[in-house]
């Protein structure tokens, strides 16, 4: 299971997630590890898109220490049930040099999905063919637009004919190479500042994505970051227990481990991996604290969970 507050399957979880924990025998226990693993392998970015809330990031910026990488994937990989991997956090993972090791290391140790998002803005040949190479099993590219203008209103600072021609040779090089992972996710955010053409987006990938690779579109929806963006209302009322303290666990780029990955900032930290192991912090007193009150609905003491719009709908 592949874990974003954006996703088609997310959003239908999501919706049996309405009332307390009493109603829900699964919420009353967890795995001993988390089913997915989000390791932020850097929280810097070459963009600045206007969904995402990137001035008021306040936290150092840097990338994982490979050592600290290799630790937390010998720990989740102990496991006989291996986690779905993100290689990806509040940044832009191919700026990091040593992403194809990182996916190979992960792969080595028996990971079976490995995951990551990005806008192909550096996707050029060189690194599409070590990604290949590595044995990446799926990629999200975040493509919000369907021309040079509505691309450049929503993906500031990036090119759309640059992100373009990476995705198409990248297509060519996979079936070059007769690879058919990793799979391609190509995702659209209909918006105001691109127009909300889905039918246009539609139109533009027809011919280059490779159906019979697993490729595939996915429409998203805007969402307020924990509170960095205000694009849905939020109500007083919580509705929903928030799932990820029972599947998933975020690592930023500095070791910390947090709620889940809206808490760009880091703020409602749980851990850090760097003194503790990921058994430790995930089955340690804070999140089943959490889980506790979070099952109840009361997500007090927590901002971004505060501020957070998925856990108000129904």
């Amino acid at each position: 299971m592949i874990i974003n507050a954006r996703d088609k399957t997310t959003k239908f979880l999501l919706r049996f997630a309405k009332t307390p924990l009493i109603f829900y025998p699964y919420y009353r226990r967890h795995v001993p590890l988390p089913a997915v693993i989000m390791i932020e392998n850097t929280n810097c970015c070459n963009a600045h898109c206007v969904m995402c809330p990137r001035e008021t990031l306040t936290r150092k910026r840097g990338f994982m220490d490979f050592k600290l990488f290799e630790k937390i994937i010998r720990e989740v990989s102990s496991s006989k049930r291996k986690p779905v991997v993100h290689l990806h956090g509040f940044g832009e993972p191919l700026l990091d040099d040593l992403l194809p090791e990182r996916i190979k290391l992960a792969k080595a140790f028996g990971i079976n999905h490995t995951y990551l998002v990005t806008n192909a803005s550096l996707l050029f040949p060189e690194t599409a063919k070590k990604i290949i190479a590595a044995g990446l099993d799926l990629m999200k590219i975040s493509f919000y637009g369907t021309d040079e203008e509505s691309y450049r209103a929503t993906m500031r600072r990036l090119d759309f004919k640059v992100a373009l021609n990476n995705i198409k040779e990248f297509v060519k090089i996979r079936k070059g190479l007769n690879k058919k992972t990793p799979q391609l996710i190509v995702q659209y955010l209909p918006q105001e500042t691109n127009g909300a053409k889905t039918k246009e987006f539609q139109s533009l990938w027809h011919s280059i994505l490779d159906k019979r690779a697993g490729d595939r579109l996915n429409f998203s929806s805007l969402d307020n970051f924990g509170g960095g963006r205000a694009y849905n209302p939020v109500t007083k009322k919580i509705a929903s227990v928030c799932f990820y303290p029972w599947s998933a666990m975020s690592v930023l780029c500095d070791g910390r481990a947090v709620t889940c990955c809206v808490d760009y900032n880091g703020v409602q930290c749980v851990g850090d991996v760097n003194s503790h192991s990921v058994a430790e912090i995930w089955n340690g007193p804070v999140l089943s604290a959490i889980r506790r009150n979070f099952g109840k609905l009361n997500y007090s003491g927590f901002p971004a969970c505060l501020h957070c719009d998925w856990v108000r709908r129904r």
